[in-house]
């Protein structure tokens, strides 16, 4: 079933519409329930359409869904699902965009089947935990979290993790099924929760990371997350392949990718990429890691590491001489038009 509603309908007749639709299919199993707005939030007050967006969800849920996509994508503003607490046995995949969702919406504990869940474009401002012991794939993206508290992730069965963009970076639990994991920040991260989380030597990314075997880290503005995890940097144990971009080598000094490097002992795949704003990088420089006796910091396993960029300045000449000190030696430099 897929419902779309765009700016321009009748708000009555396509209320009439979807009424009708439910109620003459009562509840008979639903596979996939699709939701979408655009343009359409505008025209409606909240109380003119509190109530039929919550029954529409609901029935959805009622009707055993498995796949359930709630989406609205009207700028700069949210459609709120603040009186909605989500509990199925069946769900599967939710997809929410554009919405605003109360302290509980994310507290996933009674929905056992749900594997996946994407939030584009929302704001999580109240909620504390996303909270999942069988979710297995989690996307959040362009979401604005709570500025006075860092929201807890707690997602142990989690095997692929995207965060991108988000206002504000939440704390990442335990993940030890963790196998892909790519985390951009792109804008300034608060900073008011340093003491509460840093203080207990605590990690707020990089320890839910460690287990991880294939590791995206990048920052595109200054950002003091990375560098101050990095002061209890956890063991790599099982990361394999690992990139990091831009900023690590802009705010960030080269101790803190020697850090990551020295902690991760079956690393096979370093890519280092470094591009100014708005170049698109167009040079690529393989290396190879010679191990020898009295060399024991990075791991045995690497045999692939490459530096991508835009131009062969000083930075770049820095981290060179860092992969240097490893062992690591430039053999080879390559062009290619396209970007990576």
């Amino acid at each position: 079933m897929r419902i779309i509603g765009n700016k321009g309908d009748d708000m009555e007749e396509l209320r009439e519409s979807m009424d009708h639709l439910l109620l003459t299919r009562g509840i008979a199993p639903l596979e996939t329930c699709e939701l979408r707005f655009d343009g359409i939030a505008a025209q409606f007050s909240d109380g003119d359409d509190l109530w039929f967006r919550h029954l529409w969800f609901r029935h959805a849920i009622r009707c055993q869904v498995r796949v359930l996509r709630f989406l609205f994508t009207m700028n700069g503003k949210c459609f709120g699902l603040r009186d909605l607490h989500l509990v199925s046995q069946h769900l599967m995949k939710l997809e929410l965009a554009g919405v605003d969702v109360n302290e509980n919406f994310l507290n996933l504990s009674g929905c056992p089947a749900l594997e996946q869940l994407a939030v584009d474009n929302s704001d999580l401002c109240l909620v504390k935990k996303i909270l999942s012991k069988s979710l297995k794939c989690l996307s959040i993206t362009f979401c604005e979290f709570s500025r006075s508290f860092r929201t807890h992730i707690d997602t142990p069965s989690l095997v692929s993790l995207l965060l991108d963009d988000n206002w504000n970076t939440p704390v990442l639990e335990s993940m030890p099924s963790l196998v892909d994991a790519s985390i951009r920040i792109a804008g300034e991260d608060m900073d008011s929760c340093h003491d509460i989380i840093h203080g207990k030597g605590n990690c707020i990314l990089l320890g839910g990371l460690s287990k991880a075997g294939n590791l995206a880290l990048i920052a595109e503005s200054k950002t003091f997350i990375f560098k101050m995890d990095l002061k209890w940097c956890p063991t790599f144990s099982k990361l394999k392949t690992l990139l990091l971009r831009d900023y690590w080598f802009v705010a960030l000094d080269l101790d803190t990718i020697s850090c990551i490097i020295k902690n991760s002992p079956v690393l096979e795949k370093l890519t280092l990429e470094l591009s100014s704003k708005g170049s698109d990088q167009k040079i690529k420089m393989k290396g190879n890691y010679t191990p020898v006796q009295e060399t024991t910091a990075i791991s045995e396993h690497l045999r692939i590491v490459e530096v991508k960029c835009d131009v062969v300045d000083e930075k770049v000449h820095k981290v060179l001489k860092l992969l240097s000190t490893f062992n690591i030696l430039s053999c080879s430099v390559g062009k290619q038009l396209s970007k990576w």
